[in-house]
């Protein structure tokens, strides 16, 4: 038996997702972005959401996911985008992800290759997760609350962290330049 999505609802596809072929989870992905969701045009990208927007997406499983993009991007009440076009809202979500994962690729391409010393030192067991980027912007910046830093749109805080890792790069060569001179 042959199910035709355009005819079935989210929630409907949700429902069947378990018992779903690898041939059909695989087309899922494929679908399409389209141009409006539960009444609501898409963006273009996710460039306009806030860092505290951007790290909220982070969802553990389809229907988290889709219950954060209902509040975040499309500003609807979960239940709009159970009852969409499962067609429709799959091809978002999964475009969503795509987008999510652009960005991540992004933010991953700021950082530095730490020092040996810095790996010894235990530089590698740091990790503060989203917030500890928003609070380091917002110490960057010299926000007295992390939340006025959330509320600042990534792509800003992705500039700047590149800003700081560059600078960083920098100041370590100079520095192996200097003690290379003076030995």
């Amino acid at each position: 038996m042959k199910i035709t999505i355009k005819k079935r609802t989210t929630r409907q596809v949700l429902a069947i997702e378990r018992v779903l072929t690898p041939e059909s989870r695989a087309a899922l992905q494929t679908l399409p972005k389209p141009d409006k969701v539960c009444g609501v045009r898409t963006p273009r990208n996710l460039n306009d959401l806030t860092i505290g927007d951007l790290f909220s997406l982070q969802a553990d499983g389809t229907h988290a996911l889709i219950e954060r993009i209902a509040s975040v991007i499309l500003k609807v009440h979960p239940r709009r985008c159970y009852n969409e076009r499962a067609d429709k809202m799959l091809g978002f979500v999964f475009w969503v992800g795509r987008e999510l994962e652009r960005i991540a690729a992004l933010f991953a391409s700021t950082s530095n290759q730490p020092t040996p010393e810095e790996i010894k030192a235990g530089i590698n067991d740091l990790d503060f997760g989203p917030f500890g980027i928003i609070d380091w912007y917002a110490h960057r910046q010299g926000y007295q609350d992390q939340n006025d830093a959330a509320k600042v749109a990534w792509v800003r805080v992705c500039e700047c962290m590149r800003i700081d890792n560059e600078r960083i790069a920098f100041e370590r060569r100079l520095r192996e330049i200097m003690a290379n001179k003076n030995k």
